[in-house]
This record gives structure tokens, sequence and C-alpha cells, in this order.
């Protein structure tokens, strides 16, 4: 195959691209950076400066090839400007969609995100329950509205499978879009931290290498149209902070603080900086039972979740061992 990935240089796309790399593919990799690259090996791969906003730049890039894995996205639950959400993650993925189309691509992944499907009740969200809450984010609502650009062109005639990882984590980077691995980390570093009053709230938690493992499978075994939740584990954020101390012997110390208070605090704060990532918004958002089931994935696509307490202990080896 020769594949066309985007966003190769964020969390995810990086780790996919060393994926399919070692599996022997032809790479094609559009990105905004090439120097972001980050790859111990450049063999049977092409770079092309380009941008999903600019149809020409994809055009470049995806002639020739086969099948396109398009996972760039601004990713961030807030940006500078919120036309910036609809322009990479809405008008972007039509670019892509478009080009696929034109160029006869046999199989496109588009990843979405589990933020699709909202917060959850008592019980695990799958693919078919209906959102319970109105959209919360400008980043849930323009990667919902890319969704239905996937399944409109699949009625045009593409073959498209749209993924929904959950929160991700795991070794690598801890950029923006592994918060997970950026959260554990804290606790792994500071004394003090001061976390809002959430411990019995659960989410799910899926591991790096499962969440590429299924990007691949999608690709191989995906129907058109269809949805797939990359998940993991359910696990309430007390149950993480305290397997965290417990497998790191972590000496911080949690201060925890009322829900409303801190979330007062994130509005005073975002007040003076526009550029926090502490807002009000993101406090309530973790205030919710975030859960979901991946059984769909497991029985059509083969999907394997890594237990939580696994994945967790290779993430603290790898940030006490081996991170920068």
């Amino acid at each position: 195959m020769k594949i066309l990935i985007t966003g190769a240089t964020g969390y995810l796309g990086s780790r996919l691209t060393q994926r399919l790399q070692q599996e022997g593919h032809v790479l094609v990799l559009l990105v905004r950076e090439p120097k972001a690259i980050l790859s111990a090996s450049f063999a049977n791969m092409t770079i092309h400066k380009g941008d999903i906003t600019d149809p020409a730049s994809i055009a470049k890039a995806m002639e020739g090839c086969t099948h396109v894995y398009h996972t760039a996205a601004v990713a961030k639950y807030q940006s500078s400007g919120m036309d910036r959400f609809y322009e990479v993650n809405v008008t972007g993925t039509r670019n892509i969609l478009e080009a696929a189309m034109r160029f006869n691509i046999q199989k496109l992944v588009f990843t979405s995100s589990a933020a699709v499907f909202g917060p959850s009740l008592d019980i695990p969200l799958t693919e078919k329950d209906p959102r319970i809450e109105s959209f919360e984010s400008d980043y849930d609502f323009s990667k919902h509205l890319a969704g239905n650009l996937v399944r409109e062109f699949v009625q045009k005639g593409l073959n498209a499978v749209i993924v929904n990882p959950s929160r991700v984590f795991g070794p690598g980077p801890a950029t923006y879009s592994n918060g997970v691995t950026r959260m554990i980390r804290y606790l792994l570093t500071k004394k003090i931290l001061f976390i809002p009053e959430i411990g019995a709230y659960r989410s799910n938690y899926s591991f790096i290498e499962d969440v590429v493992d299924g990007h691949v499978l999608a690709m191989q075994k995906g129907k058109a149209g269809e949805s797939y939740i990359l998940g993991g584990e359910n696990i309430s954020y007390a149950e993480l902070f305290n397997s965290v101390a417990g497998y790191s012997s972590s000496k911080c110390r949690l201060i925890k603080i009322p829900v409303d208070i801190i979330k007062g605090a994130a509005h005073f704060t975002s007040l003076f900086n526009r550029n926090t990532e502490l807002t009000a918004s993101l406090i309530t958002r973790f205030a919710k039972h975030r859960m979901l089931n991946s059984r769909k994935a497991i029985s059509e696509l083969g999907y394997r979740i890594t237990p939580f307490q696994e994945g967790l202990h290779l993430t603290i080896d790898y940030l006490k061992n081996y991170a920068p």
C-alpha cells in the first residue's frame, strides 16, 4: 500500500506512522512542519509540506496513494479563534474527502473522537446511543460535523471508516493531545497538586498502542460509514490517582477543592490569561461520567484492550526512565 497520513507529527499520528513504516508500507506524510517528524528512519517515506486547509498541497501529496489515514485536527478544547476549529476540523476534512474521491482512494480511515458521544450516565455508551447533552465545545461539535461529512461522502461512494478514540495515554511526548500522560507526569513530579473534587467520576482510558492497532484494523476490516469506539477500561479519577501513587511511590500531595470553587478560580484566571489550559468549561467536562463500551470494535475489528494497570505501569516506566 502507498498510504497518505495527515497529522503525522501529532501524538497518535506519529505512533501510527512508526507502526506502518515497520510493516513496510510506502508512506506519504502531509505536514505543516517537516522538521517535527519524529522518525529513526525515513526509508519508504515522502514528506510533503502542506496543510489540509490547502487543497493544492493535499492533491500533490495524495496523488498516487491508495489509502489514507486522516488524523490531523485542532485537538485543543479551546483555541485562539473559534473559527480555527471549523477551518481545520471541518473544511480541512472536506478537502481530504474531496481529494480522496478525485484520486479514487481505495479506503480512508478518519480519526474522530469519543468526545462526540458526550457524557454518559451510569451505563457505558456505545456508538448507537444518542447524545444526552448539547455539545460542550467547538472541538466536539467540529468533530461531529466532520464525521457527518465522512458519512455524506460514503453515500457518494467513498470507502471510509470512522474511529473514535477515548482518552489516550501511554509512552510518548506529553503534548496537549496526550493530556492523560501529562496529568500522570504532574502526579510524579509535583509536591502539591490542587485538583477538583471529582474522584467518583469515571472516564474511559485507551492505551496508545491499542488505538494504533485499532486504526490498522479499521483499515483492514472496518465497514464503510461505520464508527468504532477505540477505548479501554472505565476508571474513576480516584482509581487513577491512587494507582499512580501506588506504582510510583509518588510523594505528591493532592489537595481536593470543590468543583464550584475551582471553576470560579479558573474563570477568574482566564480573564487575565486567555491561553490558560485550566478553564471552567474544562473542569465541567471532567466532572461528569464519560464511560464507553468498545464491544463493536472488539467483535467486528478484533480490537484488543490492554488492561489499564498494565498500560499505566508502562507509561510510568517511560516517564521515569526515558522521557526528556
